[in-house]
């Protein structure tokens, strides 16, 4: 039963011959050619109206399953990877994964970014390259490449699965702060050393970086995109060390403290220094309906706390950039740490 020199691994084969299947038609194109043609030449297929359309005949609808029984025993499985019309596969994966397999180097990388092999292969950084793609690629490790960034005067200590664990405290002695790409983070197996008394969550860049750190507390920036990753840091930590986030007082802080809690599966509380109040008359700025980040409206119930019950009820918002500038502001973060 056709037995040309048909390539059945071909994911576009698939597609076609699963196209076939489930529409009783299928366009012809240059990647299913080698089954379109053999389907019409063995009066499987009838010409449409419309050019390299082609439609099932009465022999092709009753000869099909068991053709495909015969050359995809899987096929059934494929079919749930069709539905909401999804397609096996584009022209595009098609034509640059043939062409990349010839070139391909011996030693390829065991971790790649996500975005750029997805734009190499799919033409597009956003455009998700789905599991049945994935296993036509070499084995491979994806990384976003987001970055864990920590800040601390402790002796902490990342303890990797293979080779010499990072210490941390010779790093920040060097640098302002300590960068842990995603793809060493992933190497992590646990925390050593001296653990800090108190982690905290700083959304904006420039308090994270310039702020002053009492003793034995570690610091994170938690930019949105990097959430999650810091999130799974977390994890590490015993439960008994506590966790509160320092943001802005705007509907997007409340968020990133919510979803850190979710991805660290622990609790957290916010850190609103008893001066802030006094930021009111100079520093509040209006909410904005059109905006879906930073100073974007707030929504869900008022809430208890004074300061953002007066923020709520006004539309306002504090950023919490120039509490930096504040004599307070360390003090009250020493009384944290009792």
């Amino acid at each position: 039963m056709l037995n040309a020199q048909i390539n059945w691994q071909s994911l576009a084969i698939r597609e076609a011959a699963l196209t076939l299947y489930k529409y009783e038609r299928i366009e012809r194109k240059t990647a299913n050619a080698p089954l379109v043609d053999e389907l019409i030449n063995s009066n499987w297929l009838l010409s449409e109206e419309a050019e390299n359309f082609f439609m099932l005949s009465a022999r092709g609808r009753t000869s099909l399953i068991e053709l495909l029984d015969l050359r995809l025993p899987e096929w059934r499985d494929w079919l749930t990877i069709l539905e909401g019309e999804r397609p096996l596969i584009t022209e595009v994966f098609e034509q640059r994964w043939r062409y990349l397999k010839d070139q391909l180097r011996a030693d390829l990388p065991r971790v790649l970014n996500k975005s750029s092999l997805q734009l190499a292969l799919l033409g597009k950084r956003s455009k998700e390259l789905p599991d049945h793609l994935r296993h036509e690629l070499p084995p491979l490790e994806l990384s976003e490449d987001r970055c864990l960034h920590l800040r601390g005067n402790m002796n902490l200590k990342l303890v990797k699965k293979h080779g010499a664990s990072i210490e941390l405290k010779k790093i920040w002695r060097q640098l302002s702060e300590a960068v842990l790409p995603e793809r060493d983070f992933r190497q992590i197996k646990e925390l050593d050393g001296e653990l800090p008394y108190l982690v905290m969550s700083i959304e904006d860049r420039g308090v994270f970086l310039d702020i002053d750190l009492p003793t034995n507390l570690l610091a994170i920036w938690v930019a949105p995109e990097n959430l999650e990753l810091a999130g799974e840091f977390l994890r590490f930590l015993p439960q008994f060390v506590p966790h509160v986030h320092f943001g802005d007082l705007d509907h997007q802080g409340l968020v990133i403290a919510e979803r850190l809690s979710l991805y660290s599966q622990r609790p957290v509380r916010r850190f609103i220094p008893s001066f802030w109040k006094d930021y009111l008359k100079n520093f509040s700025i209006t909410t904005s309906e059109k905006n879906s980040g930073k100073g974007a409206a707030w929504h869900g119930p008022v809430l208890s706390v004074a300061l953002l019950r007066d923020l709520m009820t006004s539309n306002r918002w504090l950023a919490q950039a120039p509490l930096l500038l504040d004599a307070r502001l360390h003090e009250e973060m020493r009384r944290l740490m009792d």
